[in-house]
């Protein structure tokens, strides 16, 4: 549901992406994890540094279902970055931080979204004059089923197949 989530494009700040607290934000080409860059996010002092996209979707029809993001973030050291999920502005979903190995890491974050949600919201967030890379993301919301067959059908479809594992 995402775009620009591996962070190509870059005109003045990535495409599609806003900038909360005034990050320092930069296309990063020596550190990737997939394509030709990554996002790089520096904080500035005193507050968290955030990126942050809120794609468009039909809030009404997906209250109650799981909102999956995942995105593969590297930083050195432990607590300065990771994935939220905001649903009006007030009320968070926050994922794990980093490890802080040096090493690119698949973070996530999932919550049911809430009936009182106004949007929904991905958050790649970095400690306060911390920096962080994040590269490869994507939302998933768990799908909203709608099955109309004419009644001229006599024989088949006799299945319908959907995606379970997203490694498929």
């Amino acid at each position: 549901l995402l775009t620009n989530s591996d962070f190509e494009t870059f005109s003045n700040g990535f495409t599609g992406w806003t900038e909360v607290n005034s990050p320092t934000v930069t296309q990063e080409t020596t550190r990737v994890y997939h394509l030709a860059s990554s996002a790089k996010l520096v904080a500035p002092a005193g507050s968290v540094g955030q990126l942050t996209q809120a794609p468009t979707v039909n809030i009404n029809e997906i209250t109650g279902n799981t909102a999956t993001f995942k995105m593969r973030v590297w930083t050195d050291g432990a607590s300065r970055a990771r994935l939220r999920l905001d649903w009006d502005g007030t009320n968070f979903a926050d994922g794990t931080y980093h490890a802080g190995n040096s090493e690119w890491q698949l973070l996530s974050v999932s919550a049911a979204v809430p009936t009182t949600a106004t949007q929904v919201k991905v958050i790649c967030e970095v400690a306060a004059t911390r920096t962080a890379y994040f590269d490869a993301g994507w939302l998933a919301i768990d799908p909203v089923y709608r099955y109309t067959v004419p009644s001229t059908i006599v024989r088949g479809p006799f299945q319908v197949l959907q995606q379970v594992d997203e490694n498929e």
